[in-house]
């Protein structure tokens, strides 16, 4: 991890034009260094591993030099937790659902371009469920899934 001591300083003592623009459009808020190393695109998705901290902007549109470390700042990590919070079945996945659907587009983006490695891959949204079934002919108690689907808005990065 990038040691941002010295840049924090020169921020605090003399900061860039951008940061003094982000602030003054934010009083009372913040404004977030967002580290392009970690991300792919300007306009795309930024995982809040990219954000390095907050800068504390005044009542006024100020910077206050305060400045607050993003403790998960760092290389971007799979998030499947919207997959697997939800209380709903995911047996037809196997032992482990993240790893399934994590393989499934590894897979895809593989079939695309041989080539491609998956670097991280995050569940952006609630997932969106549906399995359907019917009653057992030998115990009606008993339901059989004769289909299940599964629809999840992601966002990842490939090379």
């Amino acid at each position: 991890m990038k040691d941002f001591e010295a840049e924090r300083e020169r921020i605090r003592k003399s900061p860039p034009p951008e940061l003094v623009a982000e602030a003054a459009a934010n009083p009372g808020g913040s404004v977030a260094p967002i580290d392009s190393d970690y991300i792919g695109h300007p306009d795309g998705f930024i995982p809040g591993e990219a954000i390095q901290g907050i800068w504390l902007v005044d009542a006024d549109g100020n910077l206050t030099g305060e400045f607050e470390e993003n403790p998960n700042y760092g290389p971007p990590k799979d998030e499947f937790a919207k997959l697997t919070e939800p209380d709903h079945w995911l047996g037809w996945l196997g032992e482990d659902p993240a790893k399934a659907v994590r393989d499934a587009i590894a897979n895809c983006l593989h079939q695309q371009a041989p080539n491609a490695v998956l670097e991280w891959a995050k569940i952006r949204e609630d997932s969106r469920f549906f399995t359907g079934g019917r009653p057992s002919r030998d115990d009606e108690n008993v339901m059989l899934v004769t289909r299940a689907g599964l629809a999840v808005s992601f966002a990842l990065s490939v090379t």
